[in-house]
């Protein structure tokens, strides 16, 4: 008996061992790539170089930036944009999953779930510049369709009101179909006969959706709101592509701010500031999200 103990032992501490050194390659490229880059523009945000020689400053680099009338006008911005994009793709997400769920053919759900993801596969900078050329005022096609049902020509791009939502309207149309696919794992897993006793029990299917489907897919959508609030804070290719953070920075977002704080201001330091703020914000929002809005459900 305690032979078989000790090789069991033995076999736990292999299987132990070899699993490690395959997750070994991955651990290395994420410490290399992600956590050692971050920990130096942590450090970096508390130093300031002049002349080739870095010296310790402190929180001076915080104060300068947090006292930037600039970069608080990008942070509203990428709130506002977050604000749209995020809830309407989570909203959108859920009921082309569903959509899909309900489909009787299983081609007809494998054509729609491929074209759902089809904007993932198109670079951001390559859909950037197809709504660029859709939301042109002039010869947009946009407004040539707004013309042909009497509408007038709308700014779009370049109106200080409209810039905001039409940038949100490119995240959303590149985003959908991700929330989509993972929604749509989370429907099929949902046992059958849940939706079966609600109908004997004489629900209808509006609140078989509310009282069964939307509490079980709690943990998918809780997943897919951070992970689209996160992309939607990021936001960066589509606005340098279309806007470049114009008109008159109404469509700057903190990226765009960090971009050229960094690359065409060369304040390194300052940029290392905005990273961190960035970093801290997405892991409160996050936490807070996981915590509140995380409730299993059983049934």
């Amino acid at each position: 008996m305690r032979q078989k103990k000790e090789a069991y032992r033995k076999y736990s501490r292999h299987k132990a061992k070899a699993g490690f050194l395959f997750v070994l390659p991955a651990v290395l490229y994420f410490l290399i790539v992600y956590t050692y880059p971050f920990l130096e523009t942590i450090k970096m945000s508390f130093f300031k170089t002049k002349d080739g020689v870095s010296s310790f400053v402190g929180l001076k680099n915080y104060t300068s930036v947090f006292a930037d009338r600039l970069f608080w006008q990008s942070g509203i911005q990428t709130l506002k944009m977050t604000a749209i994009a995020a809830p309407i793709t989570v909203i959108l997400a859920i009921l082309v999953a569903v959509l899909m769920d309900r489909l009787p053919s299983r081609k007809m759900r494998s054509v729609l779930q491929v074209s759902s993801l089809l904007p993932m596969t198109v670079s951001l900078i390559a859909a950037s510049l197809i709504f660029s050329w859709i939301f042109d005022p002039s010869y947009g096609i946009a407004n040539r369709a707004f013309g042909a049902i009497g509408i007038a020509k709308q700014g779009f791009l370049t109106s200080k009101i409209q810039v905001i939502p039409t940038l949100s309207v490119i995240t959303i149309w590149i985003r959908v179909g991700f929330g989509a696919t993972i929604l749509l794992a989370g429907l099929q897993s949902i046992p059958s006969t849940y939706y079966e006793a609600a109908k004997i029990d004489g629900a209808t299917p509006a609140k078989a959706f509310f009282k069964i489907t939307l509490p079980l897919l709690n943990s998918q959508i809780v997943l897919v709101t951070i992970t689209e609030i996160i992309f939607s804070t990021k936001t960066f290719e589509q606005v340098y592509i279309t806007t470049s953070g114009g008109p008159v920075n109404c469509s700057r977002t903190l990226l765009i701010h960090l971009y050229e704080t960094a690359f065409k201001f060369n304040k390194y330091e300052e940029a290392s500031v905005i990273a961190v703020f960035l970093f801290v914000i997405l892991l409160v929002v996050s936490a807070v999200q996981w915590v509140v809005l995380r409730n299993k459900v059983e049934y």
